[in-house]
């Protein structure tokens, strides 16, 4: 499971380094690009085939089973005192594309049960 600790402690995608922070390499983004590259090749997971470093994905166990791999880490807004009073940009943990891509694959599967794997809880 992807996890907001793969690139530091309680990362989002515009989370910044401050000076203070004890990271050598400040560059945001090339910490991203070597969290994400570790996490591909050591994690065992089939890839999508025209995105490859997406984390999200759906596990089918037969007739029985669908789970749902979802990332709730890179699509995230920023980090919060959590008082937002409407929903927006940055109050998403999945992100449009993949909220979308959640919901038809909940809708179309047939499985008898369908599990949601994330790292913290959700509603729908």
């Amino acid at each position: 499971q992807w996890d907001d600790h793969e690139v530091m402690s309680n990362w989002s995608p515009r989370k910044g380094l401050s000076s203070a922070a004890p990271y050598k390499e400040k560059r945001i983004a090339l910490l991203v690009a070597r969290a994400t590259r570790a996490f591909l090749e050591y994690a065992p997971m089939r890839h999508c085939e025209s995105e490859t470093e997406r984390i999200y994905r759906h596990i089918p166990y037969g007739p029985l089973l669908d789970v749902f791999v979802v990332d709730m880490r890179s699509y995230r807004g920023p980090n919060t005192a959590d008082r937002q009073s409407v929903e927006n940009e940055d109050t998403q943990y999945l992100g449009r594309p993949q909220l979308d891509w959640l919901r038809r694959g909940l809708a179309s599967s047939r499985a008898v049960w369908k599990v949601i794997a994330a790292d913290m809880p959700i509603g729908l």
